[in-house]
């Protein structure tokens, strides 16, 4: 518990003193998405399919705490994404952060706040990605909005 609790902190703390390069709006609308996308994922996976969970099994408020990991996370990655840059180093970025969701996931399991059922780390290898892609979908989607309101 004590390692969610700081990793909170940490990601929030970051994701409030980054320079930014995208706008709250920008920040608030990845947030609202990735609570949503986290939330029927955890429905989903953890509760109805019984794969993995977060603190203990079953329904418990304290398994409502790593919800609030992703959109500081998404922010950061959102805000450093290399836009401009070519898609090879898109892709390069994308996996990084790939690799540093399988760390923290790995931490996350030795710490006990989440643990696997009949889930495998290599599932979550095969997730990220597409996730990542996903977080990046809604923030185009989300700008394309901005720019249609005028």
């Amino acid at each position: 518990m004590v390692f969610l609790i700081v990793s909170l902190i940490a990601f929030h703390v970051a994701a409030i003193f980054m320079p930014k390069r995208i706008t709250w709006l920008d920040i608030w609308c990845i947030a609202l998405f990735s609570i949503v996308v986290e939330s029927f994922s955890n429905m989903a996976l953890d509760l109805k399919l019984n794969l993995y969970g977060y603190i203990a099994p079953g329904n418990q408020w304290s398994g409502f705490l790593p919800i609030f990991l992703y959109p500081p996370v998404n922010a950061i990655y959102l805000n450093y994404f290399p836009f401009a840059k070519t898609n090879s180093r898109k892709a390069a970025y994308i996996l990084a952060w790939t690799a540093f969701c399988l760390v923290y996931e790995v931490a996350a399991l030795e710490s006990g706040f989440f643990y696997y059922l009949k889930w495998k780390l290599w599932y979550s290898a095969l997730c990220y990605p597409v996730l990542l892609l996903l977080v990046l979908g809604s923030f185009k989607f989300t700008r394309w909005l901005q720019r249609r309101a005028g």
